[in-house]
């Protein structure tokens, strides 16, 4: 396990975490990664000090300031069920066993793998398995087998992927266990992992193929994203 990753969750996106603005699944990605990176763990707990010492002096002051809609915010995310968050946080990372690999995953992800994997062979040596929950975006874990690949393509909104174990490269570089990758529409790449590699991953769109006849499942793809949104509704 990696224990200097190289790409983290922006400092944009830990404030949004801590005032509770992001969907669950993207909540459940910055969480995990938190367990697996110390030095985003210390940033964290100084961007939350912060926060709360911001709070406290705008509250003190001459009690104009309306936090209701925060308050509000934060209470409204959806939350895991039967999972406290408080508990994971302090929780050692644990095992699990998914196909024929052992794995250690945070316990975040790992109390909903241990609720039930359905495992979908895809082309290229990927395997898919996904998760419910989040009403706004897809979840689910990717795993790549050695020598494997994706198609060439793009999003149309934004992909967080979170390494879990091995590695995998892509246009922009090499990405190994706790590195936060975010891609963006703007993006087009194809992952190749040459020693295999798990990954978990939060869509909010579907990916969109750009090369070759992978194209032609595209419209399955925005299909199967607008149905597995309406099934966790």
């Amino acid at each position: 396990m990696s224990t200097n990753p190289r790409c983290h969750p922006t400092t944009d996106i830990m404030n949004e975490y801590i005032q509770g603005n992001l969907s669950t699944g993207w909540s459940v990605a910055v969480s995990a990664h938190l367990e697996l990176c110390q030095s985003c763990k210390h940033k964290f707990s100084e961007l939350e000090l912060n926060f709360v010492s911001s709070w406290m002096q705008d509250s003190s002051g001459n009690g104009t300031q309306d936090f209701s809609h925060l308050i509000a915010n934060i209470v409204d995310q959806p939350q895991l069920d039967s999972i406290d968050s408080a508990v994971l946080r302090q929780s050692p990372i644990g095992e699990i066993h998914m196909l024929d690999h052992s794995f250690t995953l945070p316990p975040i992800l790992a109390k909903a793998a241990n609720e039930g994997l359905v495992w979908k062979k895809l082309a290229g040596g990927i395997n898919q398995a996904k998760l419910d929950i989040d009403t706004e975006t897809q979840c689910e874990f990717i795993y790549m087998s050695p020598g494997s690949q994706t198609p060439m393509h793009k999003h149309q909104g934004n992909e967080i992927t979170l390494v879990l174990d091995g590695s995998f490269s892509d246009e922009a570089g090499i990405y190994e266990a706790a590195d936060f990758i975010v891609r963006s529409g703007k993006e087009e790449h194809q992952p190749v992992s040459e020693e295999g590699c798990l990954c978990f991953a939060v869509l909010d769109s579907p990916l969109t193929f750009t090369r070759g006849l992978a194209r032609l499942f595209n419209p399955i793809n925005r299909y199967r994203f607008r149905k597995t949104i309406a099934q966790q509704s």
